[in-house]
C-alpha cells in the first residue's frame, strides 16, 4: 500500500475519532457533548482574539495513536481559522467560523462523517476560560481546580483536561477517546 493511501487511511480514522459524538447532532451554533448536554460554539471570549497557536495532536481511541500537525489562529474579530494535516505535511482540513457565523470547511483528502463541529467543541473546552465555557454550557458544568478541568453533570464526569508543562490532555469518557495538545516550539 502506498505511503499516501496510507496517510489517507490514517486521516479518515482521526476524523472519526475527532468526530466520535457521530450519534448526536450540532445546529450552526450548538454542540450535543451528549443527548443532554450542549455547548453554544458560536463566539469566542474576547481574551482569545488576535491569538495563535501551533500543536501536535495526539489522538487515542481504542488502543490506537495518531498524530496530526494543528495550526489554529484567531484573528481581530473573533474569527477562527484552523489548519490539521498530517506530520508529513499533507493538507487534511481547513476549518473557518466568523464570529457569530457559520462553520465552513475544505476538505483536502476524502473524508465521510466528519462534523467539524466537535473539532471546535473540543478545541474550546481545552482552551477557552472556564467562567466563559460555563456560559456556554447548557445540562452540565465546567469547573477548574488547579491544574485539572473537569466537564460533568449529575450522571458524572464525562469529560476531563489535564494540564501540563509539556502538554494538555482532553480525556472524553463518553466517548472512549482522549486528544494530547503538544505545543510545537517556534
Amino acid at each position: 500500500m502506498s505511503k499516501l493511501i496510507k496517510y489517507a487511511v490514517c486521516s479518515v480514522f482521526i476524523f472519526a475519532v475527532l468526530s466520535a459524538c457521530t450519534s448526536f447532532t450540532a445546529s450552526k451554533n450548538r454542540v450535543y457533548l451528549s443527548p443532554n448536554i450542549q455547548l453554544n460554539i458560536n463566539s469566542v471570549p474576547a481574551q482569545m482574539f488576535d491569538k495563535s497557536w501551533q500543536h501536535v495532536l495526539y489522538i487515542t481511541n481504542q488502543q490506537n495513536t495518531h498524530t496530526v500537525f494543528a495550526q489554529l489562529a484567531i484573528n481581530d474579530k473573533g474569527a477562527i481559522k484552523l489548519l490539521l494535516m498530517t506530520v508529513q505535511g499533507f493538507p487534511i482540513m481547513e476549518l473557518e467560523k466568523p464570529l457569530n457565523g457559520p462553520v465552513k470547511t475544505r476538505n483536502m483528502l476524502a473524508v465521510e462523517g466528519i462534523d467539524p463541529h466537535y473539532i471546535l467543541a473540543d478545541i474550546a473546552l481545552v482552551h477557552w476560560p472556564v467562567a466563559f465555557l460555563q456560559k456556554q454550557l447548557e445540562g452540565a458544568l465546567i469547573e477548574q481546580v488547579g491544574s485539572n478541568r473537569q466537564v460533568f453533570n449529575d450522571e458524572g464526569t464525562f469529560i476531563t483536561i489535564d494540564y501540563s508543562d509539556e502538554s494538555t490532555t482532553l480525556n472524553n469518557i463518553l466517548h472512549q477517546y482522549q486528544i494530547t495538545f503538544k505545543k510545537v516550539e517556534q
